[in-house]
């Protein structure tokens, strides 16, 4: 018994007694890690709030909390000391780990490979430049800058240092950019479009380098058979452990079991075993993690992502970044020009390797710096190449801490000078094309197509594949299923990715047959998006009641800059929803068309009739018309109907009608498939009959709802209008005794008054948004 005397261990976890016997809580480990744990949370939700005005990726915060709370700030107050001691953090190093490898679990989970294997040749040819030639290069730069980079003056360069650094200076963050162009609002921009891929690809050859690295700083030595071994596990886990999951997804899964415990507790359990597999063969426990997600079958994809996602990545993450941040000594640096070198390397580096970029394709001298500049983001890859040098003896506490200050101030520059470079585009992108006439040929088409439920989907992707001349323009639609409230506290709008999943916990959201449909839709239009080229959509759902639905369809036009709304209408519409497109038509923020989809069979459209009687929405109608006919094999017949001897409004906007009637012929004089017609209207019987000989010579007429111009023939036959909404001649083309089969879109165009270089919103606008924005007033412009 003596032998084991001076083994004994105190093996309390939390005080018994409480602090009524005058127990120090702290000297237990429970309320250490509680305590350690609060703190963290604390801090780093603070400063993710404080800095989000700045448009801060998470990372910084929670690496920014961990230094706080470290031997660089707050650590050196001893009740700080004491509570992150290096005896006291093991446990909250551990659970960092786990959360790491549970966080690179989802991220394998998440991550497309097919998606990847069709991206085209030059792309990855790019991507790998923006990759490998970081790494060479800084491989060169810290060889022959070794002295001036190093603290230790008498540490002798060794090559996993070399290695180490350029490793740093290669990966990319794809979470940290894409929260960064979530947050600028870009994700659907020409920079985002381009962004997202390039930083997908890139994240995941990121993956590549950090796991074959890892090993060279361990033990140079056995690095060839760690590699190997992983290898080996891989092509395991691909050719046989997926197919084993894949079978036994498809034997279990049915109505009453795809949602029980074990598809939520399996998979976890799946990530921590992988993860000691490859520990024990040598590598770092999230290669086994991340390989587990990216084997998972496609049909678990939504399931975990919506019951984890937030859990992991939101709450249990931050603690790793934290954990990084507390063991950084600011104190320790001795040679401060080393950091403000090494974030000049790290952008510039990123930003003159993605050069080629510009020289091979069109891309504008702004997208590519700005791809660059975003490519120079660091993410989890980088912050733990940094850990795993310190851990393994290549970075000493002084080289740890110049390179995560140096990574930190390098994410923070990003989102801010990002914001800049944009900024004076999207100025006037939000107060200019907001009707199509005012669009200039070349401009990307951004459209809002509403939908109630899946029938309104067919007619809608007719008229966007009519609408897209894919040799020309691009085209970006968003896409919103308005489905309305049931059971739910507050309005919820619901995002899908390209495969239909959904994010923020919006499975329960939905009723099933509310899910389905939307599952309907959102693979309808994927579909056509892998189509069509140079077309970008992005899907949502808003849960919303019927009378708010109109004002959500606004607000989300106005968030997207979109110039133009599509809105579906049926004669067996409840009135609840003819009520959402009337409030729609008088608060939008930007052009608005009501779709009346006559189920035609053809599968596109071909024969189009603009009917053109005078005013801003029959001229907004014959520019989409137009926009439409640049389309290959579509014809567009203008008929212009004047009414005999009358002039009911200006002659400014007669002169205006004139003006751009003149302006069509000259330039479609050429045009083979489009004809200008005349017709001569006496009386409103005259208008019915014209309309009735021509309904079934078109498959769809394009007309103006003409909001407020009256005409001795529109007064006549007013008294016919079922619904105001869609204008006379619209009411007239959509009666519910015609036999027509052709669909009607009736345009409403975006009214603006723009004197002195002030824009003032005429219609819709709150109180707020009606005072003058005076362009000349801003600073930079």
């Amino acid at each position: 018994m003596d032998g084991y005397a001076d083994q004994c261990v105190v093996l309390n976890i939390t005080t018994t007694n409480g602090i009524y016997l005058g127990e120090n809580p702290f000297n237990e480990p429970l309320p250490v890690f509680v305590s350690q744990l609060a703190a963290i949370l604390i801090v780093s939700r603070f400063l993710h709030h404080l800095f989000k005005p700045l448009h801060q990726p998470r990372i910084v915060s929670d690496v920014l909390g961990g230094i706080l709370l470290g031997p660089s700030a707050l650590g050196r107050i001893t009740c700080f000391a004491d509570l992150f001691s290096v005896k006291n953090v093991n446990t909250m190093a551990t659970l960092a780990y786990l959360s790491l490898v549970l966080h690179m679990f989802l991220v394998g989970v998440e991550l497309d490979l097919r998606a990847m294997g069709r991206t085209s040749k030059k792309a990855i040819m790019v991507i790998m430049t923006g990759l490998f030639l970081p790494f060479i290069v800084g491989v060169v730069v810290v060889y022959l800058l070794h002295r001036f980079l190093v603290q230790d003056v008498e540490q002798g360069y060794n090559i996993e240092c070399g290695f180490l650094w350029a490793a740093i200076l290669a990966v990319t963050g794809f979470q940290a950019v894409n929260r960064i162009l979530s947050n600028l609002k870009l994700l659907n921009s020409e920079i985002g479009r381009l962004a997202r891929p390039i930083a997908l690809i890139s994240d995941f050859g990121s993956w590549i380098l950090i796991v074959t690295l890892i090993p060279f700083c361990a033990n140079p030595m056995t690095a060839p058979f760690v590699i190997f071994a992983t290898m080996g596990c891989i092509v395991v886990s691909f050719y046989t452990i997926r197919p084993f999951l894949a079978w036994i997804v498809r034997y279990t899964s049915n109505d009453t079991t795809a949602h029980s415990d074990f598809y939520f507790c399996f998979p976890l359990v799946g990530a921590v075993a992988f993860a000691f597999v490859t520990d024990v063969t040598g590598t770092h426990p999230i290669v086994g993690a991340f390989v587990f997600g990216l084997i998972m079958p496609d049909e678990l994809t939504v399931t975990l992502m919506n019951r984890f996602d937030y859990f992991i990545s939101g709450l249990m993450l931050p603690i790793f970044f934290a954990v990084s941040g507390l063991k950084v000594d600011i104190f320790k640096i001795t040679k401060w020009n080393i950091v403000f070198v090494l974030v000049i390397l790290l952008g510039a580096v990123k930003i003159i390797s993605f050069v080629p970029v510009l020289i091979i394709s069109n891309i504008s001298t702004r997208d590519s710096f700005a791809l660059g500049l975003l490519m120079s983001t660091k993410g989890t890859w980088a912050i733990l190449a940094v850990a795993t040098g310190l851990e393994n003896g290549v970075l000493h506490d002084g080289d740890y801490a110049v390179t995560m200050v140096a990574i930190l101030l390098m994410n923070s520059i990003v989102p801010p000078t990002i914001a800049i470079i944009y900024k004076r585009n999207s100025l006037f992108a939000k107060y200019s094309s907001r009707t199509i006439q005012d669009m200039k040929p070349e401009e990307e088409l951004r459209i809002l197509v509403c939908a109630h439920s899946y029938p309104d989907v067919p007619g809608a992707l007719k008229l966007l594949d009519i609408s897209h001349n894919s040799r020309h323009e691009s085209m970006t639609v968003f896409t919103l299923h308005l489905v309305e409230l049931a059971n739910q506290p507050s309005t919820m709008l619901i995002v899908h990715d390209s495969h239909g999943s959904r994010f923020e916990n919006s499975t329960n959201c939905l009723r099933s047959h509310d899910s389905a449909e939307a599952d309907r839709i959102v693979t309808a239009y994927t579909e056509f998006e892998n189509a069509t080229s140079n077309v970008a959509i992005q899907s949502f759902t808003i849960v919303s009641p019927l009378r708010t639905v109109s004002r959500d369809i606004c607000s989300i036009a106005k968030d997207k800059v979109v110039a133009f709304i599509i809105l579906p209408y049926h004669r067996l519409d409840p009135s609840s929803f003819r009520n959402i497109n009337h409030k729609v038509l008088h608060n939008a923020p930007c052009s608005v068309g009501i779709f009346v989809d006559r189920g035609l069979e053809s599968a596109k459209i071909r024969e189009i009739a603009m009917l053109f009687l005078g005013g801003a929405d029959d001229c907004e109608a014959l520019s989409y018309a137009w926009r439409m006919a640049a389309k290959p094999g579509v014809s567009l017949t203008v008929i212009r109907l004047l009414e005999m001897d009358y002039v009911d409004y200006s002659s400014k906007q007669n002169q205006q009608d004139a003006d751009y009637i003149h302006e069509f012929r000259l330039q479609t004089a050429d045009e083979e498939l489009i004809v200008y017609e005349e017709k001569v209207i006496q009386c409103g019987e005259e208008l019915m009959m014209a309309l009735k000989e021509m309904e079934n010579r078109f498959e769809l007429f394009v007309v103006g709802k003409r909001e407020g111009l009256d005409s001795p023939i529109t007064t006549e036959l007013f008294h016919m209008v079922d619904c105001p909404d869609l204008g006379v001649v619209g009411n007239l083309l959509t009666m519910s005794d015609s036999a027509a089969t052709s669909s009607v879109l009736v345009v409403q165009q975006f009214i603006y008054r723009n004197t002195r270089r002030t824009l003032v919103f005429q219609k819709g606008m709150s109180r707020l948004e009606r005072r003058k924005v005076n362009v000349e007033s801003i600073p930079f412009l």
